[in-house]
């Protein structure tokens, strides 16, 4: 029973050693057949040449010049646009001004307006906030350089006078005034606008008035707020008097009467 056993064993290893070098084969025919397929299909392609390659990379090149780059320069100066724009509305008002002497005026197409500044109603507050920082900047300046308090406010009151001399410029008035007259109460974004300016102004005349009291050159019988609100009642009245063309001797009398209350 053992004999017989074993050679049953190796009959079987046999076997199995026959069928595995079989598998073998056939797989190694299947590689060879898919390979010869491969070959033939490969060989069928017809591949670009050197030449081609180079022809394909010039057009991509060509073809990326006529994109458009980002960050490409605008074809005009927004702070110049933005500025040329002040001096419009603050010669001619808002309603008085139309838009198309705007961008004549900016050299700005309408769509770059629209992309830049939205409509004239924002460019028209964008504007209003550019003149009252730049006159808050001159009058920051004016105080800083001037000895006393006093030589501040007297130097800005006959500054007012003056520009009455200058009969070769058109008088514009101030920017803030004239939209006051025009706009009074009919927005609120330019109403917080002028509110704004009014306060900045405000506290500069009682940095004024404070540093020419402690100088004591003005009177410390009222206080810093009351003689600032009444200097600026004093400015305005004197600003419409000049648009209204009243002569420079009166607008000196007037100066002259607002200094003594300081006294």
């Amino acid at each position: 029973m053992m004999m017989q056993s074993n050679n049953q064993m190796a009959i079987t290893t046999s076997y199995r050693q026959i069928k595995s070098k079989k598998s073998i084969a056939r797989f190694s025919a299947t590689l060879s057949q898919l390979n010869t397929q491969f070959l033939a299909i490969f060989n069928t392609i017809e591949l670009p040449s050197l030449k081609d390659m180079n022809t394909n990379a010039l057009l991509i090149q060509k073809q990326q010049v006529k994109m458009p780059k980002k960050g490409r320069p605008l074809g005009y100066d927004p702070d110049e646009a933005l500025e040329t724009a002040m001096h419009l509305f603050w010669a001619g008002g808002y309603d008085a001004t139309p838009l198309d002497e705007i961008l004549n005026a900016a050299n700005i197409s309408k769509s770059s307006f629209y992309h830049m500044f939205g409509n004239k109603q924002q460019l028209f507050e964008r504007c209003l906030d550019r003149y009252c920082d730049k006159q808050i900047i001159l009058i920051e300046e004016g105080l800083r350089q001037s000895l006393t308090g006093r030589d501040f406010i007297e130097a800005f009151l006959y500054g007012l006078v003056d520009t009455v001399r200058h009969k070769n410029k058109r008088y514009k008035g101030c920017f803030m005034t004239n939209t006051v007259y025009e706009f009074a109460d009919r927005d609120v974004n330019v109403s917080k606008l002028i509110s704004s300016a009014i306060d900045r102004f405000n506290l500069l005349l009682q940095t004024a008035i404070e540093k020419g009291q402690e100088q004591g050159v003005i009177t410390d019988s009222k206080s810093s707020g009351s003689l600032a609100s009444f200097l600026m009642s004093s400015i305005a009245g004197i600003r419409t008097m000049i648009y209204a063309e009243v002569e420079i001797d009166q607008l000196e009398e007037i100066v002259e009467t607002t200094l003594a209350a300081l006294d």
